[in-house]
């Protein structure tokens, strides 16, 4: 009778902790259930305001420098990277494709694409804006489609057309024209303003008639031209010619070269070409827009500038590459890269110096390489927005990079960011990140240009005639008694 007792009060007190159990498991849930609730209630506010063809935004986001934009209105959407100034972000978007008026919706992402806030606001109808009229069926002849600096141009035939829609689409924006014949012989022929859509981007464009059907479909890459130099007016960096190389292509072949002077052995040195994780760029655009912001900045400290490259049709080798760089006299070589990592959390800058080249050893023996490819390194991360240190890149001195190998002068291969990282990937098709980057690696190439003693630290900051003249001496003279 006892045992029977036992067992009973054993089992009463087993669903009792059962019980209890279940009890906190609910309340747990209950508190992750409200937890997620007010995560969800806290989104960032987004004013809009609209306005006469266009949208104002205005919202914070403490300790982000950029935000990622994306917008759907009548006829058009599109996704943007924006700086900001202390966590504080506004702006306008012009809408010149919705005179109808209507819906405009806004999501605010951070750069690792989470939704911080969205807002919608009812933009209203232009005052002269009428529907179209009139025909639309016509057969589309000789058709042609050109890229332009700021985005493509069309022309084709369609004879007895009114009126014509034109549809665009990239990866970062898509929108839709009405379109009228220039002529009554039915000519049509325009541009195509891609405003948010990048340099060297694959668009489609799409004809359709009133009834959306589509008369023709053609694909283009947006043009891509050049930003004229600055005019240099002196400065610190007066007397140092620095060679930028932009590396790769858009469609060069690899080819066989000498490892480097002195190493046994050669290869292509083509390790392929990186792509962005989210804008699906090629990294040989991205490395052709940063070396131009690089080029603007050093020129305005008043250095001489080489380019190997100003465009995606020149097709170069490494070897080529490095000797551009000796013909212009260079005192520097910076060859411009991004990185790609099977890991995609991996992000930052790196800076590869060559290692056992004649010419190499010839300009530094291997510490010396090492000390200066840190100020580099150092001066463009603190620039770029990175913290100090290796797990955010490092420098690595090594005979694998052929254009390294070849230079007599000091050479330095900069990886600028991680194209398989969605946020180097943004931040690199940034103008704003590439002028940070730009101004970092300027600062690089004066601290390497005092260390080498190509200009005195004294003298740095004159931009004045005299001080022009002195460091334009100074620099002669080392070149009379044979210094580097």
């Amino acid at each position: 009778m006892l045992m029977r007792n036992n067992w009973r009060i054993f089992r009463y007190r087993k669903h009792e902790r059962m019980i209890l159990l279940i009890k906190r498991l609910l309340f747990s849930c209950a508190a992750l259930f409200c937890l997620l609730l007010c995560t969800a209630h806290a989104e960032t506010t987004v004013s809009l305001t609209a306005r006469d063809g266009a949208v104002g935004y205005r919202f914070s986001l403490p300790g982000e420098a950029y935000a990622v934009l994306a917008f759907q209105a009548p006829n058009a959407s599109g996704q943007m990277v924006i700086a900001g100034e202390n966590g504080d972000f506004d702006g306008e978007i012009p809408l010149p494709l919705s005179p109808c008026g209507g819906e405009v919706e806004l999501v605010v992402r951070n750069l690792q694409l989470q939704q911080q806030g969205s807002e919608s606001v009812l933009l209203p109808a232009a005052a002269d804006y009428a529907a179209p009229t009139g025909g639309t069926n016509a057969q589309i002849t000789g058709f042609s489609l050109t890229e332009t600096p700021n985005g493509l141009h069309y022309a084709f035939e369609a004879a007895g057309a009114d009126y014509l829609r034109l549809e665009y689409q990239s990866r970062q924006e898509t929108g839709v024209i009405t379109i009228y014949p220039v002529n009554n012989a039915g000519h049509f022929e325009g541009d195509i303003p891609l405003t948010y859509t990048y340099a060297r981007t694959l668009t489609t464009v799409r004809i359709r008639s009133a009834k959306n059907a589509v008369l023709i479909e053609k694909k283009a890459r947006k043009g891509y031209q050049a930003p004229e130099a600055p005019e240099g007016n002196g400065g610190r960096l007066c007397g140092v010619t620095v060679c930028i190389d932009a590396g790769h292509q858009e469609n060069g072949r690899p080819k066989m070269e000498p490892l480097g002077p002195g190493l046994a052995g050669k290869t292509t040195g083509s390790g392929g070409m990186a792509q962005g994780k989210v804008t699906l760029r090629k990294e040989s655009i991205v490395c052709l827009e940063a070396a131009m912001a690089l080029r603007d900045e050093l020129i305005r400290q008043g250095a001489t500038v080489v380019m190997t490259r100003e465009n995606e049709a020149t097709a170069l080798s490494n070897r080529e590459r490095c000797d551009i760089a000796e013909a212009g006299g260079a005192d520097f070589m910076l060859r411009l890269h991004c990185d790609t990592r099977e890991n995609q959390r991996k992000r930052g800058v790196s800076v590869y110096a060559p290692l056992h080249s004649q010419y190499a050893q010839a300009v530094a023996d291997k510490e010396t390489y090492r000390e200066m490819a840190n100020l580099l390194l150092n001066a463009t991360k603190r620039s770029a927005g990175y913290a100090l240190g290796e797990e955010t890149g490092f420098v690595t001195l090594t005979d694998s990079f052929v254009g390294n190998n070849w230079a007599k002068m000091p050479c330095f291969l900069v990886e600028m960011g991680f194209m398989s990282n969605s946020e180097d990937d943004l931040l690199l098709s940034t103008p704003t990140h590439q002028q940070k980057l730009a101004e970092g690696m300027a600062q690089g190439i004066y601290e390497l240009a005092v260390y080498r003693g190509l200009i005195s630290p004294c003298l740095s900051s004159r931009s004045s005639g005299c001080g022009m003249a002195v460091q334009a001496v100074e620099k002669l003279f080392r070149q009379l008694l044979g210094y580097q």
